[in-house]
């Protein structure tokens, strides 16, 4: 994304006043640190399939999928949305990892047909809706998609991670886990303005509440501070469906498979809190009270009331009982997450 259209996209989303947020106003969030690459070509379907961790020829154009793509050693190099349109598919990935995540994924294309150019032009914004509220927007493309996307509840025949596109090439995807509909709406800067401008009754807030409510959800990131330090399992990928154990080979496949069939992960994510603590960086490091490396910090965002942070945090299995701290500070877990220890389905602990 060009500079100037990030700096107007940030302008047009930033709140404005500190006045309360009625409980059901639908909310308003530039999601600034996404960035989409798209893959085109005769053989885009087949690329992504021989590298991703998912089972990209399942994927069909009203659904996304929630992939990886690891090195050899089964190390994620980046976490990506995936969604696929008419023959196109379009990776949607954080903004500090999107350039190298390209590079890397440009080394496998060889001699195929494929095609890969960063979305320049693409925002995103995220939609958070209470049970009762309607599409907030005056444009009616959108809201036939948002109204959609929201009556689907994860039914048995439903896609877990719904999607779609409108007639104006936008990308809608519903991203929450059983909490308040969460949706993601991805575009041109030209054709995503409108919707910030001409919204009825909803207020703009802070990026901190998608954060906080993907953290409620347990979806992970991998940042440019954490790139190669998780196998997946340990990030509970697969809770998530993030990787398949059926389709053929990809980087990483052999280490993810011999840990699912042969051994067990030492270390899983967990959601916990810690008072006083500024949202600490991912990477930070976490201890018992002796000073014991203990895992990490995935992610992270303040508390609604900034009394301290929200956090995910990958914490060997032998500590997730011991007292914890981050830089010096107590570090409380979730304890629905620690009785269950490391296989409950994610969204099924809190």
């Amino acid at each position: 994304m060009s500079d100037a259209i990030q700096q107007q996209w940030h302008e047009l989303t930033q709140p404005s006043g500190t006045a309360a947020v009625p409980d059901d106003a639908p909310l308003l969030i530039g999601l600034a640190d996404r960035r989409v690459i798209e893959v085109s070509g005769s053989e885009a379907r087949a690329f992504l399939q021989a590298i991703l961790t998912q089972d990209i020829l399942a994927l069909d154009d009203h659904a996304a999928t929630f992939s990886a793509l690891c090195n050899a050693k089964g190390r994620a190099l980046g976490l990506l949305r995936v969604v696929g349109h008419e023959g196109r598919f379009f990776l949607i990935t954080r903004a500090d990892i999107a350039e190298s995540l390209q590079k890397r994924l440009q080394m496998y294309v060889l001699r195929r047909d494929v095609e890969l150019r960063p979305a320049d032009r693409w925002v995103a914004l995220g939609v958070m809706l209470p049970a009762t509220t309607r599409c907030p927007f005056d444009d009616h493309a959108a809201c036939e998609v948002i109204e959609r996307l929201a009556r689907q509840n994860g039914g048995d025949d439903a896609p877990r991670w719904p999607a779609d596109v409108d007639e104006q090439g936008r990308l809608f995807l519903r991203e929450d886990i059983g909490g308040m509909c969460r949706i993601a709406i991805l575009g041109e800067q030209d054709r995503m303005a409108p919707l910030v401008e001409h919204a009825r009754d909803a207020s703009l807030v802070p990026q901190a509440a998608w954060d906080r409510a993907e953290i409620e959800d347990r979806l992970p990131e991998v940042t440019s501070q954490t790139v190669e330090h998780y196998v997946p399992q340990w990030i509970n990928l697969d809770e998530l469906g993030a990787f398949s154990l059926k389709k053929g080979c990809y980087p990483g496949q052999e280490v993810i498979a011999r840990m699912h069939y042969l051994g067990k992960p030492n270390r899983r994510l967990f959601a916990g809190h810690a008072l006083a603590l500024d949202p600490p960086a991912a990477g930070t490091p976490v201890e018992t009270a002796d000073g014991t490396a203990a895992g990490e910090v995935v992610r992270s965002a303040p508390l609604s009331d900034d009394s301290g942070s929200r956090l995910l945090v990958v914490i060997k299995l032998k500590h997730r009982h011991d007292a914890l701290r981050i830089d010096g500070l107590a570090l409380s877990l979730d304890p629905a997450d620690t009785l269950a220890g490391d296989t409950a389905q994610a969204g099924a602990r809190h």
